[in-house]
């Protein structure tokens, strides 16, 4: 199999873009964040969380000897490891931010992280931000929102229809984070998606679907982009695809 990977942000109607993105092949080491806060809070948020994660992922990435800042987990693949502590670490510098800079108090951003090591791909997420893959025609979501509306069982009143968006788990948002992980195999021919929720909050199955069928993954990034703002989105839109083509190796 052969990887090749792109990504695509728009700041859509909004005056700022919060949102940040990461795209590096020879880390195998995908990421979308979406921040939240005012006064540009969200924009800091994201990209710190972005760079925090990067740089485990590079202190950690030929297997050298670290001092793990986490136990490590032995029912865990070493991948899962990495992603669950680059996310526990990124929690840890946004919120300290926070606390340290009263301007960006309670800052916070979610995250949608991939990691391809041999032809596994560990998914690790916090928040709202989405990874999707298309394999074989069928679109599978493959993480849930931390949100209020899925803390209910899917279920809000009409009353309370604008907690659709209320967070349960996000990175800064407390001093302790448990983020949602899995690990599965690469398979041929399919796509990853990964993206905010100015993309899928406004793209429907199809939308998605057909942005994903298109030929090279940054043509798929641009498309997802570009149908969300055509949707009328009323966020920043950002999209990150990987394509799992059928010739070559991982």
């Amino acid at each position: 199999m052969r990887l090749t990977a792109a990504g695509a942000t728009d700041r859509g109607p909004r005056a700022v873009n919060q949102d940040a993105l990461f795209v590096d092949l020879d880390l195998g080491l995908l990421m979308v964040a979406d921040g939240m806060g005012g006064h540009n809070a969200g924009e800091v948020a994201s990209r710190m969380a972005i760079d925090a994660v990067v740089n485990f992922m590079r202190a950690t990435h030929d297997g050298g000897e670290i001092t793990w800042p986490f136990p490590f987990n032995p029912r865990r693949s070493r991948a899962l490891n990495r992603m669950d502590a680059a996310l526990r670490l990124a929690n840890q510098a946004v919120y300290a931010a926070g606390e340290r800079n009263r301007a960006h108090a309670g800052m916070g951003t979610t995250i949608v992280a991939a990691l391809v090591e041999g032809a596994q791909l560990v998914i690790g997420h916090v928040g709202d931000s989405r990874a999707y893959v298309l394999r074989d025609e069928e679109l599978l979501q493959m993480t849930e929102d931390h949100s209020l509306v899925n803390a209910l069982g899917g279920h809000v009143m009409p009353d309370v229809d604008q907690m659709r968006h209320v967070l349960t788990s996000g990175i800064g948002m407390g001093i302790d984070l448990s983020p949602a992980l899995a690990e599965v195999a690469l398979v041929a021919g399919e796509r990853w998606l990964l993206c905010s929720d100015g993309v899928h909050g406004y793209l429907d199955a199809a939308g998605l679907r057909t942005a994903m069928r298109a030929r090279s993954a940054q043509e798929a990034a641009d498309d997802a982009v570009r149908r969300a703002l055509g949707a009328g989105t009323a966020d920043n839109v950002t999209a990150v695809v990987l394509n799992v083509d059928s010739t070559g190796r991982v």
